[in-house]
């Protein structure tokens, strides 16, 4: 067999165009009713029904495909033309009648792939249909499986009855009544098993529903009247119209060809029989009649709009309902088709150009960048957001019965509720918005309209569809939720069309709008965007003329309060403190000109020099970091004084330990654990806190109480000093170190841990 392909022969557009219908449902999620219907194929029955089987398929075809290898042996061929070929050939119609290339390659596999078939014993197997969907159990299934049922009614009871009288008769001694009772009792059980899992078929078995063939006439181009006629005269049967939804719904379920009927709430609907195709009929190639659901005519009815209206659709593509709104207003007025999606749009555009709805103006926008001042003339609008598709039969013939995920709900009834509310409180004139759904989760439906109940305020109420539809119709929202049983679902089974949700917002004209803001809106981004580079400017000459402030004074503050939290003094304590601190800092350039004698201060040499401010505040980050490792210095200094003691140098330890503690009295000031070794402990004394001795006497006063206990303390380290001039122990708790000079007038300090 050859590798390749020579596209001598074109592949037939049947097959080609089902390939790429069936690639975009499985690789972008797509409708396969709304790609069949952009490809336009004029065979639309043949091409829907070879997507569908193929999809169906899906499983089988890939098992296929592997045990024959026909795409690791043929690489060019493309593996979703390959399971429409082998799907036309194994399930359609037995056979490949073109002469290409793909069609001759599969050929070859053909018996490769009914052998593979048959011996894998692989049957048909649909994906789970619904009750519309399935067809009648055939007379002999039914006498079969009564026939069975018979059986066991008569056998069984009989079988428990004997069988457990002789087990009790050969394992336990018990009289003879009691023995009969127990089989009795046993044979009774048996019965009513057999009988509950006849009841279980019965309730379970499918019902003899299938959902019929809806035509919708567009009035447009074709009166309603010249339809019924058209259609009698190409051999149809009109049934005439029902007094009630119930009687209604029963005739639709018995309708066979060539008997048809009008639908009971939407006039220019017309029912047929189910597996009735009019993709070929004259009247649907030039758009006369449209295949539309009943569903989803219900939300263009229930809008209603007049002739002459202004209305608003805000997720028109395909273009079903936005020409149905043009047909019920015979094209007088105006209809605005919003469709953000171009490809979509491309679609809504023509389907409008086929239908002749000349007053629809489509627009390839956002829904919610629409201004109210720019459509303040809109009178009705229509939201038919994305919602997750739960409701429709087609959809779950091709994806089964998937539910969709809490996530996937969550995301969608964010979006769903920031459009209905946009469309209901962004535009003023507004009389009625119809809210629609083809789901049947209540996240999507009463959940949604009961957020926006309580957003309107008032300014809208919920219409009955009850009262609309005058009690003809069976299945209605929840009452567990605020919107009660006002809107309406539509429910496969009982109505005999695809699952919706139609809720009827009613303006009240005497209560004002709540005001709406949204984020991303025309009218706030102009401001917010001059205000944004006027609050620019306004940064950028602040950073310029901006300086930080003083380091030093900041840690004053931050000590300060330090000490205020921490200790919980009174307010002449704190006073203390703070002029501690400050005294500090006034005597700080005099120690530093005693130590470094001729030396300019740096401050100076600052201002003469006049360097940015930039390499000031450098210069005075260094120096702080300097002096923040100025105790850690005392501490290492003072261990080798200890040691030096012992080896005879200890004048050069002194010198070393006195210029150590200048730096630390002269450039650091007193941190806050100094701070609060002076206030809590007591530790040093009042003439030796300051040199000169001005604080001494308040410090003395205030102190009185907490000095006397460090009294002795103090003493022992100054007899340890005297005698040998080195630390001689750390303070209460084993952590603080006294430091002191040799010189008189100096400050002592005894740095807490």
């Amino acid at each position: 067999m050859p590798n390749g392909f020579e596209h001598s022969v074109k592949v037939p557009r049947l097959y080609k165009s089902a390939s790429k219908i069936i690639r975009d449902v499985r690789e972008k999620g797509g409708s396969l009713k709304s790609l069949i219907y952009e490809q336009r194929h004029p065979n639309v029955s043949a091409i829907y029904s070879l997507c569908l089987n193929a999809l169906q398929k899906e499983t089988q075809l890939v098992h296929l495909m592997n045990k024959t290898g026909i795409l690791m042996k043929e690489t060019r061929l493309d593996p979703w033309l390959a399971k429409i070929l082998i799907t036309e050939l194994l399930w359609g119609k037995k056979t490949l009648n073109s002469v290409c290339k793909p069609a001759q390659t599969v050929l070859n596999y053909e018996k490769q792939l009914k052998e593979e078939l048959n011996h894998c014993g692989v049957v048909e197997a649909h994906l789970p249909l619904t009750k519309a969907e399935t067809p009648i159990m055939s007379l002999v299934t039914v006498l079969g499986t009564l026939f069975l049922y018979s059986i066991a009614m008569f056998t069984l009871p009989f079988a428990a009855f004997f069988g457990v009288q002789h087990i009790i008769k050969a394992e336990f001694h018990v009289d003879r009544f009691v023995t009969n009772c127990i089989s009795v009792f046993a044979a009774v059980i048996t019965v009513n098993l057999i009988i509950a899992c006849y009841v279980y078929q019965a309730l379970h078995e499918p019902d003899n529903i299938r959902k019929p063939r809806y035509v919708r006439v567009n009035t447009l181009l074709l009166p309603l009247n010249k339809a019924l006629s058209y259609f009698k005269e190409e051999g149809w049967l009109l049934l005439p119209k029902c007094l009630n939804y119930t009687a209604h719904l029963t005739a639709v379920k018995n309708l066979t060809k060539p008997k048809f009927i009008q639908d009971f709430h939407v006039p220019e609907l017309l029912v047929f029989p189910p597996n009735t195709t009019f993709h070929d009929h004259s009247g649907y190639q030039n758009g006369e009649i449209i295949l539309q659901d009943k569903a989803s005519c219900l939300p263009a009815q229930l809008l209603n709009p007049k002739p002459g209206s202004v209305v608003l659709d805000m997720c028109a593509a395909p273009g079903m309902k936005s020409s149905h709104i043009a047909a019920l207003m015979k094209n007088h007025g105006k209809i605005y088709a919003v469709e953000i999606d171009k490809r979509r749009y491309t679609t809504l555009c023509e389907q409008i150009k086929l239908t002749s709805a000349s007053c629809v103006n489509t627009l390839n926008e956002d829904a919610l960048t629409l201004e109210g001042k720019d459509y303040s003339n809109v009178e009705y609008i229509l939201v038919d957001p994305t919602c997750s598709g739960s409701g429709m039969l087609d959809r779950q013939l091709v994806h089964g019965a998937e539910q969709c995920t809490p996530q996937r709900l969550k995301q969608l009834q964010s979006f769903q509720v920031f459009l209905l509310r946009h469309a209901l409180l962004n535009f003023p004139n507004v009389k009625r918005v119809v809210y629609s759904t083809c789901s049947t989760n209540p996240e999507e439906n009463e959940q949604v309209v009961d957020e926006l109940l309580g957003d309107v305020q008032g300014a809208y109420h919920l219409a009955s569809i009850k009262h609309i539809f005058k009690d003809d119709w069976k299945n209605y929202s929840s009452k567990d939720y605020n919107c009660l049983d006002n809107c309406l679902y539509a429910n496969p089974e009982v109505d005999l069309c695809n699952g919706f949700f139609v809720a009827v917002f009613e303006r009240d004209l005497n209560v004002p709008l709540p005001e709406y803001k949204r984020k991303g809106s025309k009218a706030n981004k102009e401001p917010s965007g001059s205000n944004d580079i006027s609050n620019a400017d306004k940064t950028g000459l602040s950073r310029k003329r901006k300086k930080r402030p003083n380091r030093k004074k900041m840690n004053a503050t931050r000590e300060t309060s330090v000490a205020e939290s921490i200790l919980d003094v009174s307010s002449e304590s704190v006073m203390i403190i703070d002029e501690i601190n400050n005294r500090d800092k006034d005597n700080e350039d005099d120690e530093k000109n005693k130590e470094n004698g001729e030396e300019k201060n740096e401050d100076d040499e600052i201002m003469e020099d006049a360097p940015p401010a930039k390499k000031i505040k450098k210069k005075l980050k260094s120096k702080d970091k300097k002096q923040s490792k100025g105790e850690i210095q005392v501490k290492r200094k003072q261990i080798k004084v200890q040691k030096t003691k012992k080896n005879g140098f200890q004048s050069v330890a002194a010198k070393k330990k006195k210029k150590a503690a200048r730096k630390v009295s002269t450039g650091s000031s007193l941190g806050s654990q100094d701070i609060e070794g002076i206030v809590r402990r007591g530790t040093v004394r009042g003439d030796e806190v300051v040199k000169g001795g001005g604080l001494a006497p308040m410090i003395a006063a205030e102190n009185q109480s907490s000095c006397s206990r460090a009294g002795s303390r103090l003493g022992q380290y100054e007899e340890e000093v005297a005698g040998d001039g080195s630390v001689a122990g750390g303070a209460e708790g084993g952590g603080a170190v006294a430091t002191t000079t040799s010189e008189p007038g100096e400050p002592e300090l005894i740095s807490p841990p």
